[in-house]
């Protein structure tokens, strides 16, 4: 089997991996919007919509351009920090996306899938097949713009009148670093000015790498 079989291969059982995790998720769920509305589910859903081009392209034998690579590298990001914040600050409290006993038909599966296998192998497909060095020192400045362009869409929901479960630690924004009534206007000013950087860090490590992969490769 050649490469290119291997990666439609690998694309096609990620996609598969993205899909099941948010379907199960949504499954019983008492509301849909709701669960829908949390980032995990959203990084995934972008995840999705994206691996169905990338089989696209490898079915065509399409040769990946610039764009390609930028969007790559967002949606790594996007669902590394699904990844990370999961297994750091909420795994080991307990954390399940149902909030309900019966909102969700599998938790343990469904919270391993979106926040653990899917991310890896969203990750482990560039590691895998991409070709390094495409990365660039402005990447990550786009590369942001997706997960900062949550928080707009958290108020805007919000203030039409959606609600999130209480599992995320605020009903009205989902979470508490958003929840201005809990932490105030500075704490959440600070705690969106935290995050962007450590986002940027992550992405910059990630150019980093890549550069070195490349010039290794050269």
């Amino acid at each position: 089997m050649t490469k290119k079989r291997i990666s439609l291969c690998y694309k096609i059982l990620t996609l598969c991996s993205l899909i099941t995790g948010i379907s199960m998720n949504l499954i019983k769920t008492t509301s849909a919007v709701s669960l829908i509305s949390y980032y995990t589910l959203q990084s995934n859903s972008i995840c999705a919509i994206t691996f169905i081009w990338f089989v696209i392209l490898e079915l065509r034998n399409s040769k990946k351009k610039e764009y390609y690579y930028i969007i790559k590298g967002a949606i790594m990001i996007c669902i590394l920090i699904t990844a990370i914040v999961y297994r750091i600050a909420l795994a080991p409290n307990g954390f399940e996306m149902g909030a309900l006993e019966t909102s969700i038909s599998n938790k343990q599966l469904a919270n391993f899938l979106v926040h653990t296998l899917s991310p890896l192998l969203v990750i482990l497909d560039y590691f895998l097949f991409d070709e390094k060095g495409k990365f660039k020192k402005f990447y990550p400045i786009i590369w942001i713009l997706l997960p900062l362009g949550y928080i707009p869409y958290v108020y805007i929901y919000s203030f039409s009148g959606g609600r999130f479960y209480s599992i995320g630690g605020s009903r009205e924004f989902g979470y508490k670093f958003l929840d201005y009534h809990m932490i105030g206007y500075a704490g959440v000013f600070i705690s969106v000015i935290i995050i962007t950087l450590v986002i940027l860090g992550v992405s910059y490590l990630l150019v980093i790498f890549d550069y070195l992969m490349g010039k290794r490769r050269q």
